[in-house]
């Protein structure tokens, strides 16, 4: 694709985007901040950490805003556990939160412990469908082989509910690569053919996909518009993202759109219901 095209766009760029805010060190000054933006730009989600997540959710409330909350359970390492992730996300979902990204505990399928993967991964897929979140896997590709990635997708895709499937958390060694996007992206054009030797019999697992095909967010290390287009082109459907509103004003100026949000049908101040 030529830098910087457009034509690769299905929807607003601004509702690709997960504005995301997740440094340890983050101030509520910050926070308030990533509000703000999120108002101004029509972000898809605002993606806050766990503590800030309720109060992210209050203060959308009584306003039309099409910006949903998500935060983040297991983050970033993945390794808590099992029960103590279910109960952040029973906690998260009871509360109302619209989308939850959980990392993948990476020990356990580098250990080759199915079984407990298996049920782990079916437990965050009841709650997430009972309390009807959209449900993200980080998968960490940086620490998966090839082999792994493809394992995972096919578990995802197939004997699972949850929504997307995503590459990192931003604190691995690497963020997002466009080759793993667009491998998932070209699985999921077809039907991929059960080899022998796969890391686990899908056969033996018992969820069956109902859900539309999984989707695929790519976060970690996204910075400027060039590289948001080509990971969308890729076939990423969502991008996580600190540098939102960098990438939002290259768009502007690319575009023609106005800094005050040509692209979105609300801007600035929000209205109350």
């Amino acid at each position: 694709m030529e830098a910087n095209d457009l034509s690769v766009l299905k929807k607003p760029l601004n509702k690709y985007i997960d504005h995301t805010l997740l440094r340890p060190d983050a101030s509520i000054l910050e926070f308030q901040q990533l509000l703000e933006e999120a108002v101004k730009y029509d972000f898809a989600t605002v993606c806050v950490s766990p503590h800030l997540a309720l109060s992210a959710k209050k203060a959308f409330e009584g306003f039309d805003l099409d910006i949903k909350i998500c935060t983040v359970v297991g983050f970033p390492h993945g390794n808590l556990p099992a029960p103590l992730k279910v109960q952040e996300i029973e906690y998260f979902g009871s509360l109302g939160v619209d989308e939850i990204d959980f990392v993948i505990n990476v020990g356990l399928l580098k250990s080759e412990l199915f079984d407990n993967f298996q049920a782990e991964m079916r437990a965050i897929d009841q709650l997430c469908t009972k309390h009807k979140v959209v449900s993200k896997c980080i998968v960490e590709t940086c620490y998966l082989t090839e082999d792994e990635k493809t394992f995972m997708y096919k578990v995802l895709s197939e004997h699972t509910n949850i929504d997307y499937i995503k590459t990192s958390t931003g604190y691995g060694s690497t963020g997002a690569q466009l080759n793993d996007v667009m491998k998932w992206n070209a699985k999921r054009q077809e039907e991929i053919a059960r080899e022998e030797g796969d890391l686990l019999d899908l056969n033996e697992v018992s969820v069956i996909r109902t859900k539309p095909p999984l989707k695929i967010k790519a976060a970690g290390g996204i910075r400027d518009l060039e590289t948001a287009l080509k990971f969308i082109a890729c076939g990423a459907d969502r991008l996580g993202m600190s540098a939102s509103v960098q990438v939002m004003e290259e768009y502007n100026v690319l575009s023609g759109a106005s800094t005050e949000g040509d692209y979105q049908t609300t801007v600035s101040k929000p209205q109350k219901k």
